[in-house]
Protein backbone atom coordinates (compact mmCIF):
# COMPACT_ATOMS: atom_id res chain seq x y z
CA UNK A 1 0.00 0.00 0.00
CA UNK A 2 2.86 2.04 0.84
CA UNK A 3 4.20 1.54 -2.51
CA UNK A 4 1.30 2.68 -4.32
CA UNK A 5 0.88 5.87 -2.56
CA UNK A 6 4.80 6.73 -2.91
CA UNK A 7 4.03 6.24 -6.65
CA UNK A 8 0.65 8.13 -6.87
CA UNK A 9 2.30 10.90 -4.93
CA UNK A 10 5.32 10.50 -7.41
CA UNK A 11 2.76 10.88 -10.46
CA UNK A 12 1.19 13.72 -9.11
CA UNK A 13 4.52 15.57 -8.41
CA UNK A 14 5.43 15.01 -11.96
CA UNK A 15 2.01 16.26 -13.01
CA UNK A 16 2.58 19.38 -11.26
CA UNK A 17 6.08 20.07 -12.33
CA UNK A 18 5.22 19.41 -15.74
CA UNK A 19 2.06 21.86 -15.12
CA UNK A 20 4.61 24.77 -13.95
CA UNK A 21 6.50 24.15 -17.10
CA UNK A 22 4.11 24.56 -19.16
CA UNK A 23 2.63 27.27 -17.34
CA UNK A 24 6.35 29.00 -17.46
CA UNK A 25 6.39 28.16 -21.22
CA UNK A 26 2.83 29.63 -22.18
CA UNK A 27 3.92 33.04 -19.39
CA UNK A 28 7.39 33.68 -21.67
CA UNK A 29 5.52 32.37 -25.15
CA UNK A 30 7.96 29.76 -26.09
CA UNK A 31 5.33 27.20 -26.92
CA UNK A 32 1.91 29.43 -26.44
CA UNK A 33 2.99 31.03 -29.61
CA UNK A 34 1.40 34.38 -28.58
CA UNK A 35 4.55 35.79 -26.80
CA UNK A 36 4.02 38.97 -28.64
CA UNK A 37 1.12 41.13 -30.04
CA UNK A 38 3.27 41.44 -33.71
CA UNK A 39 6.08 39.87 -34.65
CA UNK A 40 8.38 40.88 -37.67
CA UNK A 41 10.64 38.48 -39.34
CA UNK A 42 13.81 37.98 -40.60
CA UNK A 43 14.03 41.84 -41.76
CA UNK A 44 16.98 44.54 -41.94
CA UNK A 45 16.82 46.15 -39.04
CA UNK A 46 17.93 49.07 -39.08
CA UNK A 47 18.55 52.00 -36.47
CA UNK A 48 20.10 55.44 -37.10
CA UNK A 49 21.24 56.08 -33.62
CA UNK A 50 23.00 53.02 -33.00
CA UNK A 51 23.77 52.72 -36.37
CA UNK A 52 22.55 49.20 -36.00
CA UNK A 53 22.44 47.09 -39.27
CA UNK A 54 21.12 43.72 -39.33
CA UNK A 55 18.88 40.79 -40.04
CA UNK A 56 16.64 40.10 -37.11
CA UNK A 57 13.26 38.99 -35.41
CA UNK A 58 11.65 42.30 -33.85
CA UNK A 59 8.94 41.78 -31.25
CA UNK A 60 6.14 43.79 -29.65
CA UNK A 61 3.36 43.63 -27.09
CA UNK A 62 1.44 46.27 -25.91
CA UNK A 63 3.13 48.97 -28.58
CA UNK A 64 6.40 48.61 -27.14
CA UNK A 65 9.68 46.88 -29.00
CA UNK A 66 10.25 44.38 -26.49
CA UNK A 67 13.11 42.00 -28.22
CA UNK A 68 15.17 42.43 -31.15
CA UNK A 69 17.02 38.96 -31.51
CA UNK A 70 18.24 35.98 -34.03
CA UNK A 71 15.81 33.53 -31.87
CA UNK A 72 12.61 32.01 -33.11
CA UNK A 73 9.83 34.21 -31.80
CA UNK A 74 6.39 34.01 -32.26
CA UNK A 75 3.22 35.91 -32.07
CA UNK A 76 -0.46 36.47 -32.69
CA UNK A 77 0.20 38.63 -35.94
CA UNK A 78 3.56 37.73 -38.18
CA UNK A 79 5.01 39.94 -40.73
CA UNK A 80 7.69 38.05 -42.89
CA UNK A 81 10.11 40.90 -43.75
CA UNK A 82 12.65 38.68 -45.43
CA UNK A 83 14.32 41.26 -48.20
CA UNK A 84 12.89 44.46 -46.82
CA UNK A 85 13.81 46.61 -44.29
CA UNK A 86 12.48 47.08 -40.89
CA UNK A 87 13.27 50.96 -39.68
CA UNK A 88 11.93 53.51 -37.04
CA UNK A 89 8.74 54.99 -38.39
CA UNK A 90 8.93 58.35 -40.37
CA UNK A 91 8.66 61.61 -38.48
CA UNK A 92 7.59 64.27 -40.46
CA UNK A 93 7.67 67.90 -38.87
CA UNK A 94 6.11 70.12 -41.62
CA UNK A 95 2.73 69.48 -42.61
CA UNK A 96 -0.30 71.14 -43.41
CA UNK A 97 -2.87 68.35 -44.78
CA UNK A 98 -4.17 67.61 -41.17
CA UNK A 99 -6.97 65.95 -42.63
CA UNK A 100 -7.39 62.46 -42.80
CA UNK A 101 -6.86 62.34 -46.32
CA UNK A 102 -3.47 63.94 -45.76
CA UNK A 103 -3.04 61.31 -42.58
CA UNK A 104 -3.91 58.51 -45.20
CA UNK A 105 -1.22 59.80 -47.94
CA UNK A 106 1.32 59.95 -45.08
CA UNK A 107 1.06 56.71 -44.02
CA UNK A 108 0.88 54.57 -47.07
CA UNK A 109 4.22 57.05 -47.77
CA UNK A 110 5.83 55.41 -44.32
CA UNK A 111 5.30 58.21 -42.06
CA UNK A 112 3.92 57.35 -38.87
CA UNK A 113 4.17 61.29 -36.95
CA UNK A 114 3.06 64.31 -39.08
CA UNK A 115 3.53 67.23 -37.18
CA UNK A 116 2.06 70.99 -37.95
CA UNK A 117 4.65 72.79 -37.12
CA UNK A 118 5.14 75.96 -39.53
CA UNK A 119 1.79 77.25 -39.74
CA UNK A 120 0.74 75.46 -36.71
CA UNK A 121 -3.03 75.87 -34.89
CA UNK A 122 -4.73 78.54 -33.13
CA UNK A 123 -6.82 76.78 -30.71
CA UNK A 124 -4.44 73.55 -29.53
CA UNK A 125 -7.20 72.13 -27.68
CA UNK A 126 -9.37 72.03 -30.06
CA UNK A 127 -6.81 70.58 -32.77
CA UNK A 128 -6.18 67.53 -30.32
CA UNK A 129 -9.38 66.64 -29.15
CA UNK A 130 -10.37 66.52 -33.36
CA UNK A 131 -7.88 63.71 -33.92
CA UNK A 132 -8.88 61.75 -30.65
CA UNK A 133 -9.03 58.40 -33.27
CA UNK A 134 -6.62 59.33 -35.71
CA UNK A 135 -4.74 56.31 -37.21
CA UNK A 136 -1.25 58.59 -37.04
CA UNK A 137 0.16 59.99 -34.61
CA UNK A 138 -0.15 63.89 -34.55
CA UNK A 139 1.01 67.14 -32.84
CA UNK A 140 1.31 70.76 -33.51
CA UNK A 141 2.54 74.15 -32.58
CA UNK A 142 0.92 77.51 -31.67
CA UNK A 143 1.32 79.29 -35.19
CA UNK A 144 1.78 82.82 -34.41
CA UNK A 145 0.16 83.74 -37.99
CA UNK A 146 -2.99 82.61 -36.22
CA UNK A 147 -2.66 84.41 -33.81
CA UNK A 148 -2.31 87.42 -35.69
CA UNK A 149 -5.36 86.40 -37.58
CA UNK A 150 -7.87 86.14 -34.72
CA UNK A 151 -6.31 89.67 -33.13
CA UNK A 152 -5.55 91.72 -36.40
CA UNK A 153 -8.53 90.55 -38.37
CA UNK A 154 -11.45 88.83 -36.22
CA UNK A 155 -11.00 85.95 -37.59
CA UNK A 156 -13.33 82.93 -36.20
CA UNK A 157 -12.05 79.86 -36.52
CA UNK A 158 -14.23 76.35 -37.83
CA UNK A 159 -10.98 74.05 -38.31
CA UNK A 160 -7.79 76.42 -37.51
CA UNK A 161 -5.61 73.68 -38.82
CA UNK A 162 -6.70 74.55 -42.33
CA UNK A 163 -4.42 77.38 -42.95
CA UNK A 164 -5.53 77.73 -46.53
CA UNK A 165 -8.88 78.15 -46.06
CA UNK A 166 -7.89 80.62 -43.05
CA UNK A 167 -6.27 82.46 -45.59
CA UNK A 168 -9.08 82.52 -47.78
CA UNK A 169 -11.53 83.29 -45.37
CA UNK A 170 -9.91 86.42 -44.22
CA UNK A 171 -8.82 87.70 -47.60
CA UNK A 172 -13.12 87.71 -48.65
CA UNK A 173 -13.22 90.57 -46.05
CA UNK A 174 -10.37 92.82 -47.64
CA UNK A 175 -6.93 93.29 -47.14
CA UNK A 176 -5.43 90.79 -44.84
CA UNK A 177 -3.87 92.65 -41.97
CA UNK A 178 -2.00 89.41 -40.09
CA UNK A 179 0.49 89.70 -43.45
CA UNK A 180 0.94 92.92 -43.36
CA UNK A 181 0.02 95.18 -40.42
CA UNK A 182 2.32 95.76 -37.39
CA UNK A 183 0.15 95.56 -34.54
CA UNK A 184 -0.01 98.01 -31.78
CA UNK A 185 1.29 97.46 -28.09
CA UNK A 186 -1.48 96.03 -27.21
CA UNK A 187 -2.32 93.79 -30.38
CA UNK A 188 0.67 92.54 -29.40
CA UNK A 189 -0.09 91.47 -25.86
CA UNK A 190 -3.09 90.14 -27.51
CA UNK A 191 -1.42 88.11 -29.74
CA UNK A 192 1.05 86.76 -27.15
CA UNK A 193 -1.47 85.98 -24.73
CA UNK A 194 -2.74 83.48 -27.80
CA UNK A 195 0.79 81.97 -28.03
CA UNK A 196 1.09 81.63 -24.16
CA UNK A 197 -2.27 79.95 -23.85
CA UNK A 198 -1.41 77.68 -26.51
CA UNK A 199 2.24 76.50 -24.96
CA UNK A 200 0.42 76.28 -21.50
CA UNK A 201 -2.12 73.51 -22.90
CA UNK A 202 0.87 71.52 -24.30
CA UNK A 203 2.00 72.60 -27.67
CA UNK A 204 5.03 71.22 -29.10
CA UNK A 205 6.23 74.75 -29.19
CA UNK A 206 5.68 78.11 -31.61
CA UNK A 207 5.14 78.19 -35.28
CA UNK A 208 6.23 81.80 -37.26
CA UNK A 209 5.29 81.96 -41.13
CA UNK A 210 6.82 84.72 -40.77
CA UNK A 211 7.90 84.19 -44.63
CA UNK A 212 4.15 85.23 -45.21
CA UNK A 213 4.21 88.16 -43.13
CA UNK A 214 7.11 89.63 -43.50
CA UNK A 215 5.71 93.33 -44.03
CA UNK A 216 3.62 93.33 -40.62
CA UNK A 217 5.97 91.05 -38.37
CA UNK A 218 8.80 92.90 -37.04
CA UNK A 219 11.96 91.70 -35.58
CA UNK A 220 11.05 92.05 -31.90
CA UNK A 221 7.76 90.28 -32.50
CA UNK A 222 9.83 87.07 -34.00
CA UNK A 223 12.65 87.72 -31.02
CA UNK A 224 9.70 87.90 -28.27
CA UNK A 225 7.66 84.61 -29.81
CA UNK A 226 11.16 83.14 -29.90
CA UNK A 227 11.75 83.74 -26.10
CA UNK A 228 8.12 82.64 -25.10
CA UNK A 229 8.68 79.25 -26.73
CA UNK A 230 12.01 79.53 -24.98
CA UNK A 231 10.81 80.03 -21.60
CA UNK A 232 9.01 76.75 -22.04
CA UNK A 233 12.12 75.29 -23.42
CA UNK A 234 10.42 74.63 -26.79
CA UNK A 235 11.11 75.00 -30.29
CA UNK A 236 10.43 77.47 -32.74
CA UNK A 237 9.47 76.00 -36.11
CA UNK A 238 9.44 78.77 -38.84
CA UNK A 239 9.65 79.13 -42.95
CA UNK A 240 12.10 82.19 -42.60
CA UNK A 241 11.69 85.84 -43.45
CA UNK A 242 12.58 86.47 -47.39
CA UNK A 243 12.11 84.92 -51.07
CA UNK A 244 15.08 86.02 -52.74
CA UNK A 245 17.90 85.00 -53.72
CA UNK A 246 19.87 88.56 -54.33
CA UNK A 247 20.82 91.51 -51.82
CA UNK A 248 19.81 92.78 -49.70
CA UNK A 249 16.88 90.54 -49.04
CA UNK A 250 18.43 87.17 -49.56
CA UNK A 251 16.83 84.21 -48.24
CA UNK A 252 19.48 82.85 -46.04
CA UNK A 253 19.50 86.22 -44.02
CA UNK A 254 15.75 85.24 -42.89
CA UNK A 255 17.17 81.81 -41.32
CA UNK A 256 20.04 83.83 -39.72
CA UNK A 257 17.61 85.90 -37.64
CA UNK A 258 15.88 83.11 -36.62
CA UNK A 259 18.81 81.15 -35.57
CA UNK A 260 20.45 84.34 -34.19
CA UNK A 261 17.86 84.34 -32.10
CA UNK A 262 17.97 80.69 -30.69
CA UNK A 263 21.35 80.78 -29.74
CA UNK A 264 20.95 84.26 -27.97
CA UNK A 265 18.37 82.52 -26.06
CA UNK A 266 19.72 79.12 -25.77
CA UNK A 267 16.54 78.02 -27.55
CA UNK A 268 15.69 74.90 -29.61
CA UNK A 269 14.62 75.60 -33.45
CA UNK A 270 14.56 74.43 -36.77
CA UNK A 271 15.13 76.37 -40.23
CA UNK A 272 12.14 75.00 -42.49
CA UNK A 273 12.70 74.42 -46.18
CA UNK A 274 16.68 75.73 -45.60
CA UNK A 275 17.48 74.45 -49.29
CA UNK A 276 16.98 77.73 -50.93
CA UNK A 277 18.77 80.17 -52.65
CA UNK A 278 22.17 79.51 -51.26
CA UNK A 279 21.36 76.26 -49.58
CA UNK A 280 24.97 75.73 -48.71
CA UNK A 281 25.68 78.54 -46.87
CA UNK A 282 22.67 77.84 -44.66
CA UNK A 283 23.75 74.53 -43.82
CA UNK A 284 27.00 75.40 -43.06
CA UNK A 285 25.25 77.78 -40.25
CA UNK A 286 23.17 74.84 -39.01
CA UNK A 287 26.25 73.14 -38.73
CA UNK A 288 28.80 75.45 -36.76
CA UNK A 289 25.76 76.03 -34.57
CA UNK A 290 25.40 72.21 -33.61
CA UNK A 291 29.11 72.55 -33.14
CA UNK A 292 28.23 75.02 -30.65
CA UNK A 293 25.71 72.82 -28.70
CA UNK A 294 22.94 74.26 -29.29
CA UNK A 295 19.69 72.26 -30.51
CA UNK A 296 18.93 73.98 -34.16
CA UNK A 297 18.62 71.73 -37.36
CA UNK A 298 17.00 72.67 -40.85
CA UNK A 299 14.80 70.46 -42.89
CA UNK A 300 15.12 69.67 -46.71
CA UNK A 301 12.08 68.12 -49.37
CA UNK A 302 13.57 66.04 -52.72
CA UNK A 303 11.66 68.21 -55.03
CA UNK A 304 13.04 71.18 -57.78
CA UNK A 305 9.88 72.83 -56.48
CA UNK A 306 8.48 74.25 -54.14
CA UNK A 307 4.56 75.12 -53.66
CA UNK A 308 2.67 77.96 -52.24
CA UNK A 309 -0.36 80.42 -52.49
CA UNK A 310 -0.36 82.70 -55.49
CA UNK A 311 -0.57 85.63 -53.46
CA UNK A 312 2.77 84.82 -51.24
CA UNK A 313 4.10 88.38 -50.73
CA UNK A 314 7.77 87.02 -52.16
CA UNK A 315 6.13 86.32 -55.12
CA UNK A 316 5.32 90.34 -56.09
CA UNK A 317 6.12 91.22 -59.61
CA UNK A 318 9.12 93.16 -58.65
CA UNK A 319 10.74 90.76 -56.88
CA UNK A 320 10.23 88.58 -59.79
CA UNK A 321 11.99 90.57 -62.03
CA UNK A 322 14.88 91.19 -60.02
CA UNK A 323 15.48 87.85 -59.50
CA UNK A 324 15.11 86.85 -63.47
CA UNK A 325 12.24 84.54 -62.65
CA UNK A 326 10.72 83.28 -65.75
CA UNK A 327 7.40 82.58 -65.33
CA UNK A 328 6.20 80.83 -68.54
CA UNK A 329 8.91 78.57 -67.86
CA UNK A 330 8.23 77.64 -64.10
CA UNK A 331 5.06 78.50 -62.69
CA UNK A 332 2.85 75.50 -62.74
CA UNK A 333 -1.09 75.81 -62.17
CA UNK A 334 -1.15 71.50 -60.96
CA UNK A 335 -4.63 72.17 -61.31
CA UNK A 336 -3.77 71.72 -65.00
CA UNK A 337 -0.54 70.40 -65.57
CA UNK A 338 0.27 73.55 -67.53
CA UNK A 339 2.93 75.89 -67.03
CA UNK A 340 1.00 79.37 -66.92
CA UNK A 341 2.19 82.73 -69.05
CA UNK A 342 2.68 86.10 -66.92
CA UNK A 343 -0.69 86.72 -67.90
CA UNK A 344 -2.40 84.08 -66.64
CA UNK A 345 -0.68 84.30 -63.51
CA UNK A 346 -0.83 87.69 -62.15
CA UNK A 347 -4.51 87.18 -62.98
CA UNK A 348 -4.96 84.88 -60.88
CA UNK A 349 -2.55 86.41 -57.88
CA UNK A 350 -5.63 89.15 -58.04
CA UNK A 351 -8.63 86.79 -58.83
CA UNK A 352 -7.19 84.11 -56.07
CA UNK A 353 -4.82 84.54 -54.77
CA UNK A 354 -5.02 81.31 -52.49
CA UNK A 355 -4.91 78.88 -55.36
CA UNK A 356 -1.89 76.82 -54.96
CA UNK A 357 0.67 76.96 -57.56
CA UNK A 358 4.44 74.65 -58.39
CA UNK A 359 7.31 76.88 -58.55
CA UNK A 360 10.10 75.29 -59.96
CA UNK A 361 13.34 77.26 -58.63
CA UNK A 362 16.08 74.73 -57.92
CA UNK A 363 18.88 72.93 -59.14
CA UNK A 364 17.35 68.91 -59.48
CA UNK A 365 20.94 68.15 -59.25
CA UNK A 366 21.16 68.87 -55.74
CA UNK A 367 18.42 66.76 -54.44
CA UNK A 368 21.00 64.12 -53.84
CA UNK A 369 23.12 66.74 -51.99
CA UNK A 370 20.68 67.80 -49.96
CA UNK A 371 20.00 64.13 -48.94
CA UNK A 372 23.03 62.77 -47.84
CA UNK A 373 23.42 65.78 -45.37
CA UNK A 374 23.64 64.04 -42.11
CA UNK A 375 20.73 65.55 -40.01
CA UNK A 376 19.25 67.14 -43.01
CA UNK A 377 15.71 66.21 -41.63
CA UNK A 378 13.21 65.27 -44.69
CA UNK A 379 9.79 66.91 -44.10
CA UNK A 380 7.47 67.33 -46.86
CA UNK A 381 5.75 70.60 -46.34
CA UNK A 382 2.51 68.71 -47.67
CA UNK A 383 0.09 70.96 -47.86
CA UNK A 384 -4.49 70.66 -47.88
CA UNK A 385 -5.15 67.99 -50.37
CA UNK A 386 -7.56 69.55 -52.23
CA UNK A 387 -9.36 68.85 -56.11
CA UNK A 388 -9.32 71.35 -58.75
CA UNK A 389 -11.94 73.70 -57.16
CA UNK A 390 -10.06 74.11 -53.79
CA UNK A 391 -12.64 71.37 -51.99
CA UNK A 392 -10.98 69.56 -49.14
CA UNK A 393 -11.78 66.17 -49.97
CA UNK A 394 -12.40 63.41 -47.32
CA UNK A 395 -10.14 60.13 -46.75
CA UNK A 396 -11.92 57.77 -49.15
CA UNK A 397 -11.59 60.52 -52.11
CA UNK A 398 -10.05 58.65 -55.49
CA UNK A 399 -6.50 59.69 -55.68
CA UNK A 400 -7.15 60.78 -59.14
CA UNK A 401 -8.63 63.80 -57.88
CA UNK A 402 -6.16 65.24 -56.32
CA UNK A 403 -4.57 68.55 -56.85
CA UNK A 404 -1.29 69.73 -55.94
CA UNK A 405 2.30 69.90 -55.45
CA UNK A 406 3.65 65.63 -55.36
CA UNK A 407 5.59 66.16 -52.52
CA UNK A 408 2.35 65.97 -50.36
CA UNK A 409 2.37 62.56 -50.89
CA UNK A 410 5.45 61.17 -52.05
CA UNK A 411 8.44 62.62 -50.62
CA UNK A 412 9.97 60.08 -47.68
CA UNK A 413 9.60 57.41 -50.66
CA UNK A 414 11.48 59.85 -53.61
CA UNK A 415 13.79 60.27 -50.52
CA UNK A 416 14.52 56.17 -50.55
CA UNK A 417 14.42 55.81 -54.40
CA UNK A 418 17.11 58.80 -54.76
CA UNK A 419 19.21 57.06 -51.63
CA UNK A 420 19.29 53.57 -54.71
CA UNK A 421 19.51 55.49 -57.64
CA UNK A 422 22.49 57.96 -56.32
CA UNK A 423 24.65 55.32 -53.85
CA UNK A 424 23.57 57.90 -50.65
CA UNK A 425 24.03 55.81 -47.90
CA UNK A 426 20.98 54.23 -46.66
CA UNK A 427 21.33 54.77 -43.20
CA UNK A 428 22.03 58.59 -43.94
CA UNK A 429 18.37 58.65 -45.37
CA UNK A 430 16.98 56.59 -43.13
CA UNK A 431 17.92 58.68 -40.16
CA UNK A 432 16.98 61.86 -42.07
CA UNK A 433 13.62 60.86 -42.28
CA UNK A 434 12.96 59.53 -38.58
CA UNK A 435 15.86 59.27 -35.80
CA UNK A 436 16.98 63.03 -36.10
CA UNK A 437 13.87 64.60 -35.88
CA UNK A 438 13.14 62.27 -32.72
CA UNK A 439 16.79 63.39 -31.33
CA UNK A 440 16.17 67.37 -31.89
CA UNK A 441 12.26 67.40 -30.57
CA UNK A 442 13.28 64.91 -27.88
CA UNK A 443 15.72 67.14 -26.79
CA UNK A 444 13.16 69.52 -25.72
CA UNK A 445 11.41 67.62 -22.79
CA UNK A 446 8.94 65.88 -25.47
CA UNK A 447 9.06 62.30 -24.13
CA UNK A 448 6.84 61.00 -26.94
CA UNK A 449 9.43 61.49 -29.50
CA UNK A 450 12.68 59.97 -27.12
CA UNK A 451 10.76 57.06 -27.35
CA UNK A 452 10.31 56.86 -31.05
CA UNK A 453 12.49 57.49 -34.27
CA UNK A 454 14.37 54.44 -33.29
CA UNK A 455 14.18 50.56 -33.73
CA UNK A 456 15.82 49.27 -29.79
CA UNK A 457 14.37 47.21 -27.41
CA UNK A 458 11.88 49.40 -24.68
CA UNK A 459 10.79 52.06 -27.96
CA UNK A 460 7.75 52.86 -29.21
CA UNK A 461 6.81 50.32 -32.29
CA UNK A 462 6.28 52.97 -34.83
CA UNK A 463 7.84 50.93 -37.57
CA UNK A 464 8.07 51.43 -41.45
CA UNK A 465 8.83 48.18 -43.15
CA UNK A 466 10.12 48.83 -47.15
CA UNK A 467 11.75 47.29 -49.80
CA UNK A 468 15.15 48.74 -50.46
CA UNK A 469 14.79 47.71 -54.43
CA UNK A 470 11.36 49.20 -55.19
CA UNK A 471 10.21 51.87 -53.06
CA UNK A 472 9.35 54.77 -55.24
CA UNK A 473 6.60 57.77 -55.53
CA UNK A 474 4.49 57.34 -57.64
CA UNK A 475 3.24 60.86 -57.87
CA UNK A 476 4.04 63.87 -60.06
CA UNK A 477 3.23 66.92 -61.89
CA UNK A 478 0.87 65.94 -64.20
CA UNK A 479 -2.59 66.48 -63.98
CA UNK A 480 -4.52 63.56 -62.47
CA UNK A 481 -1.45 61.92 -60.74
CA UNK A 482 -0.09 64.98 -58.27
CA UNK A 483 -1.13 62.01 -55.22
CA UNK A 484 -0.68 58.37 -55.52
CA UNK A 485 0.18 56.00 -53.29
CA UNK A 486 4.06 55.30 -53.06
CA UNK A 487 5.61 51.97 -53.68
CA UNK A 488 7.62 49.53 -51.82
CA UNK A 489 6.31 50.32 -48.27
CA UNK A 490 4.15 47.02 -47.86
CA UNK A 491 3.63 47.72 -43.96
CA UNK A 492 3.66 50.51 -41.40
CA UNK A 493 2.97 50.02 -37.44
CA UNK A 494 2.13 52.77 -35.23
CA UNK A 495 2.16 52.54 -31.84
CA UNK A 496 2.36 48.72 -32.53
CA UNK A 497 -1.05 48.15 -34.29
CA UNK A 498 -0.30 47.30 -37.97
CA UNK A 499 -1.99 50.33 -40.22
CA UNK A 500 -0.66 49.64 -43.31
CA UNK A 501 -0.83 46.03 -44.60
CA UNK A 502 0.01 44.84 -48.35
CA UNK A 503 0.36 48.88 -48.78
CA UNK A 504 -3.41 49.46 -48.38
CA UNK A 505 -5.20 51.23 -45.22
CA UNK A 506 -6.24 48.65 -42.07
CA UNK A 507 -9.75 49.41 -41.92
CA UNK A 508 -9.85 49.41 -38.42
CA UNK A 509 -6.57 50.37 -36.94
CA UNK A 510 -6.98 53.81 -35.49
CA UNK A 511 -4.10 54.15 -33.11
CA UNK A 512 -2.53 57.43 -33.76
CA UNK A 513 -1.12 59.01 -30.26
CA UNK A 514 -0.81 62.65 -29.16
CA UNK A 515 2.52 64.60 -29.61
CA UNK A 516 2.10 66.65 -26.75
CA UNK A 517 3.52 68.05 -23.71
CA UNK A 518 1.83 67.70 -20.24
CA UNK A 519 -1.21 70.67 -20.14
CA UNK A 520 -0.92 72.88 -18.09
Amino acid sequence: MKKIVLVLAFVFSAIGNAALVAASETDDGASSGNEYDVVILNGRVMDPETQFDGVRNVGIKDGIIKTITKDKIAGKEVIDAKGLVVAPGFIDTHIHNVTKLGAKMMLLDGVTTPLATEFGVLDIDKFYDQRKDWRANYGATVGLNFARMKVLDHYTSQDDADWLTATKEVAKKGPSNWSTKIPSPEEEKQIMAIMKKGLNRGAIGVGIAVGYSPQGTTAREVYETQKLAASYGRVTAAHTRFGSGLPPDEFVLGGDEIMANAMYLNAPAIFQHFHNADWRLAAEFIKKAQERGYNIWGEIYPYAAYSTLAGADYLNKENLERNHQDISKTFLDPATGKYMTEEEFFKMQKEDAGHMIVVFSRKKEDIPKWLSIEGATVASDAVMLLDKDGNILPEDAPYEKIVGHPRSCGAHARSLRYAREYNIPLMTVVGNLSYWSAKHLGDTGLEAMQKRGRIQEGMVADITVFDPKTVADRSDYAAGKNCRPSAGIPYVLVNGVVTVKDSKLVPDAHAGQPIRFPVK
